[in-house]
């Protein structure tokens, strides 16, 4: 698909052949329905997709996945959420990438659980994503952080307070509001 601005937030343009039969078709519903043959395909891939859930079956629960599931606005958080998921196939350069961003989850996800995404830290180093890994490949052995910090300076440079890093060089969490990371609740029972 090639990139094109234009107006009214469309910005991908796909190419397509079509046989005679198959053209009248979409003229055809295009005009039944007064929509534009944009609209019509649009409108079809979306009802395809939402009628085609990926299904997990455990002996306790059936989960299905749909596309709303791993939609984005954010072009870092849809290209992760898609890698995370085995029945689309991702590649072993997502795979890569998916294994960099939970070892550096402080710059991606709200929390060590990595269930949230922090989407202006992704939209920031989304588009360097391959060079902080190359980063963390060509430093680990001299400097295990260095990609940590390439990151860091790259949020500082648009205005974000970066998280603390590296992680095990932080004071332990003391309780008091205004850091990143919790203290285990169970040091509040007094036994």
């Amino acid at each position: 698909m090639a990139r094109t601005p234009a107006k009214g937030g469309k910005t991908e343009m796909l190419n397509i052949r079509l046989d005679p039969k198959t053209r009248f078709i979409l003229e055809y519903m295009s005009r039944l329905r007064g929509q534009t043959i944009t609209t019509v395909v649009e409108r079809a891939i979306i009802a395809a997709a939402s009628g085609t859930p990926i299904v997990r079956e455990s002996e306790y629960e059936r989960q299905e996945i749909t596309w709303q599931d791993l939609w984005d606005v954010s072009e870092g958080v849809r290209a992760l959420e898609i890698s995370e998921v085995p029945e689309l196939y991702p590649t072993y350069e997502e795979e890569r990438r998916v294994a960099f961003v939970r070892t550096h989850w402080p710059f991606f996800f709200t929390g060590e659980n990595k269930r949230r995404y922090l989407n202006h830290y992704v939209d920031v180093l989304w588009p360097r994503i391959d060079e902080f890994i190359q980063i963390h490949e060509d430093m680990k052995h001299q400097d295990y952080y260095a990609a940590g910090h390439a990151m860091a300076d790259a949020l500082k440079n648009a205005k974000l307070q970066p998280p603390k890093w590296p992680l095990d060089q932080q004071p332990a969490a003391t309780g008091k509001s205004g850091g990143n990371f919790s203290r285990d609740l169970d040091d509040d029972i007094p036994f």
